[in-house]
């Protein structure tokens, strides 16, 4: 894969990691001890998923019901320093360390960072369980885990490596490193089934991208009574309200969550062509877009690996 790529903001997958088989760019390496021995609080507030499943939605959500709706704030202040990217210092390139002050965003120690936050903190991580932070399972922070259908998560993945990631190889061969787990936090079906055999713990909560698209204010409820409790839960009119807030267009169109500025500049830094509707950090937020974007051949692929990755998994017959 690397052949076609040029310099983006994020590198691709070049080491693995033992035991756990996890697809890593080689900045990585020196991040992943500092981020097991990070220092975790019992009012923490985590979400988690494997990329590209919904995961900015769910922390805009998050936030705002953690934060008695605070719209002036969320509209203020970007997602990225309210809802810091845990590991983001160990998977953006080291030449992108090295921009200019108006870089922080390339150049954070997010680490540190997530450090320094006052409580409650609210972080997010795309990592699988066996390389979070070792304190999650003493202190037992809230963990909201979102899934995605897999063929969908694999096309918003294509797209994604094509702006982050300056990938200009085929569509076809993206495709193929994604069965094969090449790409960075791969392997996709371990991720979601290590999470998936947690869902019972009262601490994690499991949200999916479809059953959000489907009954946002139903998601927002659950979410609501996971985080605050019964008593917590806004009423009706603040609910449709916060779902008016998280719907696509409003989300696509927000400053602070739809990364305007940086996807500029990436764009810029690249020579990547600014009028393509795809190289956006909220590209269309669908359900079933593979069904307009891969062949039957391709489907075919992704259905008997699917199959055969969750044979006799938390996840068979549920996928």
């Amino acid at each position: 894969m690397r052949e076609h790529c040029h310099k983006g903001l994020m590198p691709m997958a070049e080491l693995r990691h033992v035991p756990t088989a996890l697809a890593l760019p080689a900045e990585f390496k020196n991040f992943i001890q500092p981020i097991r021995d990070f220092k975790v609080r019992p009012d923490d507030v985590w979400v988690i998923s494997y990329p590209k499943c919904g995961t900015i939605w769910t922390q805009e959500m998050v936030w705002l019901l953690g934060n008695n709706l605070d719209y002036d704030t969320a509209k203020k202040q970007l997602i990225y320093q309210r809802f810091p990217f845990l590991e983001a210092v160990g998977i953006i390139s080291e030449e992108q360390k090295k921009g200019e002050d108006e870089d922080w965003v390339f150049r954070a120690d997010t680490i540190a960072y997530c450090d320094q936050l006052p409580s409650p903190r609210y972080i997010k991580s795309h990592l699988p369980v066996q390389l979070l932070p070792k304190e999650i399972w003493t202190q037992k922070p809230k963990i909201i885990y979102v899934t995605r259908e897999v063929k969908d998560a694999a096309i918003s993945y294509y797209h994604h490596h094509r702006l982050w990631n300056g990938y200009t190889g085929g569509y076809d061969q993206f495709m193929q490193a994604f069965i094969e787990d090449k790409l960075v936090y791969s392997p996709y079906w371990e991720h979601l089934i290590e999470y998936k055999k947690l869902e019972n713990e009262p601490n994690i909560l499991i949200n999916s991208f479809e059953d959000m698209k489907k009954d946002l204010v139903s998601a927002i409820k659950r979410t609501a009574r996971f985080l605050l409790g019964e008593g917590g839960v806004p009423d009706d009119e603040a609910i449709a309200a916060l779902a008016e807030h998280l719907s696509f267009n409003r989300m696509k169109d927000n400053w602070a969550i739809n990364g305007e500025e940086l996807v500029g500049e990436v764009k810029k830094r690249h020579g990547l062509d600014p009028r393509d509707p795809d190289l956006a950090f909220i590209r269309r937020g669908e359900v079933g877009a593979w069904k307009k974007e891969m062949n039957q051949q391709m489907v075919d692929k992704f259905d008997q690996w699917a199959k055969e990755k969750t044979k006799g998994t938390v996840l068979e017959h549920k996928e």
